[in-house]
């Protein structure tokens, strides 16, 4: 026990030195600790290092599989497959050849392609954690694609540890066996897995009833249940992790509590994790860096660009590709645990693994810095011209009309808001102009109106084809202050409206030159509030205000403005 005592103190008593130093400057945590670990790395000593690395891996991979919502990216789902199959052959056959002709084994350099192709959902899901609340489309996408990242990175951790990558096996005639194995236990803990999500979450969540220790000790039981499943059949821990964060769904009451809970826990395990994983680099001679060089520039260089080509190819602005490939330009969470199995098991050498170590530590600080400046980064590149010739049929579709667009109102966003406003400005007879990006919404709003853009309203590109010049009005229905500070950084006399989720904020907005600014929730608590006075007048009738209601929400239902002949389920996924 003391000696694992001493090094936690370390990593604990360092983190939180550096974290109080820097936390008024705004820096990113995991930059900082690594650069802990990287300062007290020699007080560790390694095999413990080993340990605690794949335990802080398992619980955080844990984390990301509770946090998983596969219901919020369906819509992004076969796009999110592109990427990641790209990724997987492109960019991992790639580095598997450079890696090759760089003097490495076949086995050897396949751990070292996977390096480069797969992702850290534990980094991309902090960095994005803003655009994933605010279910931004490239947040959406960045949050798919880890999850189907990982499940690739389940399949490859299984073949890469069974035993046809040892010698023996295929001496012994167990090469068949090593394989399936591994991949057949594999595919029945995510099934087990799934079941419990399915049938058997709810209940054990009603036979803890309202308490909340109650129900965080069963996720916690199943986590370990899970772990004990993978240890007794001999697969990585990391799968069993993953698998018991799939089996808690975030569908029931206390579900906040849990996530509460979770997060504390997490913070705990983030900086045992990045700790170590600084703590791991070593001093690297010249074949390390060299070998690091090249795993870094297919990561940080190649892995985004395929990224861009494959998003912008299946229909998507050049804005939303450029900010969704900045979370994905670092080393997979995945990839560590592999090459810590594979050294313990020697099927890798020690240079490699600290080439694999080094790169993770580069590349996931290097990933904070240009996600931190992702729009900057894509201005910047836009400047350039590299996407003036970018043309994809789902923007163009729809924006062609008999005469030039004049007097027109653009609409940011086809929600609930979005659909009402596009009813009244038809009602009045205007020329609407759709903006969006989300594809369900975008297939929705162009089955019944004839101008819509599929793009994200801050790209250059998509604003160009909208002819603001010349526009009436341009209203958003997002909150999304980025994209309220961007409309009002345009020159154009149509008037501005937009929407915020503070009355401060609506101000600052006013301000800055806005026209009209909503506040859903404040003009809510007004209207809510007349009723509740109605309600508590003397005179008032509880019978009438009730059925009063009910014709008002009937009537919702039933506008023909802003239902008009939507599909039945419009409701429902608007919801």
């Amino acid at each position: 026990m003391s000696e694992l005592i001493a090094p936690l103190a370390f990593v604990f008593i360092g983190s939180a030195i550096l974290l109080l130093l820097v936390s008024r400057i705004g820096l990113p945590a995991v930059p900082l600790y690594i650069v802990v670990g990287l300062a007290i790395g020699e007080f560790i000593p390694p095999g413990l290092t080993l340990e605690l690395a794949q335990l802080g891996i398992a619980f955080l991979v844990f984390v990301f599989g509770v946090n998983v919502e596969p219901e919020r990216f369906f819509s992004v789902a076969r796009d999110s497959e592109y990427v990641a199959a790209a990724q997987l052959f492109i960019v991992g056959g790639a580095t598997f050849a450079v890696g090759f002709l760089l003097g490495l084994e076949p086995v050897s350099a396949a751990f070292f392609a996977t390096a480069a192709s797969l992702s850290s959902s534990l980094v991309g899901r902090k960095l994005a954690k803003t655009d994933i609340r605010e279910n931004l489309i490239h947040g959406r996408l960045t949050e798919s694609i880890h999850f189907v990242q990982d499940l690739f990175a389940i399949g490859i951790i299984l073949v890469l540890s069974s035993a046809v990558f040892i010698p023996e096996a295929a001496t012994t005639g167990t090469v068949l066996d090593g394989v399936a194995l591994p991949l057949g236990y594999g595919v029945m803990i995510l099934g087990v897995a799934l079941a419990i999500r399915v049938y058997l979450f709810d209940f054990l969540v009603s036979l803890s009833g309202d308490s909340d220790e109650l129900i965080m000790l069963t996720s916690i039981a199943l986590l370990i249940s899970f772990l004990a499943l993978s240890e007794f059949v001999g697969v990585s821990i990391a799968v069993g992790a993953f698998a018991a964060g799939l089996a808690i769904t975030r569908d029931f009451d206390a579900n906040l509590s849990l996530q509460s809970a979770l997060e504390s826990i997490e913070t705990f395990f983030t900086a045992i994790f990045f700790v170590t994983l600084g703590s791991l680099v070593a001093i690297p001679n010249v074949d390390v860096v060299a070998l690091a060089i090249a795993l870094g520039v297919s990561i940080v260089i190649l892995k985004p660009v395929v990224t861009i080509v494959v998003l912008i190819r299946e229909g998507y602005d050049a804005r939303t590709a450029c900010l969704t490939s900045f979370s994905l330009d670092q080393v997979s969470e995945f990839s560590l645990i592999l090459a810590i199995s594979g050294l313990l098991a020697g099927q890798i050498t020690q240079q490699l693994f600290e080439v694999i170590i080094l790169a993770s530590a580069v590349t996931m600080i290097t990933s904070t810095i240009t996600y931190q400046y992702d729009d900057r980064i894509y201005r910047a590149f836009a400047r350039t011209g590299v996407f003036d010739r970018v043309n994809t049929p789902n923007i163009e579709h729809g924006i062609e009309t008999a005469k030039p667009l004049e007097d027109h109102v653009i609409v940011i966003g086809y929600g609930k808001l979005g659909s009402g406003v596009t009813a009244v400005c038809r009602d009045n007879e205007t020329t609407v102009v759709i903006v969006e990006s989300d594809p369900d919404r975008y297939e929705l709003a162009r089955d019944f109106h004839d101008t819509c853009v599929f793009g994200d309203a801050m790209s250059e590109q998509t604003w160009e084809r909208l002819n603001p010049s010349a526009a009436k009005a341009i209203i958003s229905t997002s909150s999304q202050r980025g994209l309220s500070s961007y409309l009002l950084s345009k020159e154009t006399d149509a008037d501005l409206i937009l929407r915020a989720d503070r009355i401060p904020e609506a101000i600052e907005l006013h301000n800055q030159g806005a026209a009209y600014v909503t506040v859903p929730d404040f003009l809510a608590s007004e209207q809510f509030g007349e009723t509740i006075s109605r309600l508590l007048e003397a005179d008032a009738e509880p019978t009438a205000l009730r059925e009063e209601n009910r014709r008002l929400l009937r009537e919702q239902v039933s506008d023909a403005r802003i239902v008009g002949q939507f599909p039945v389920d419009y409701l429902e996924y608007h919801r």
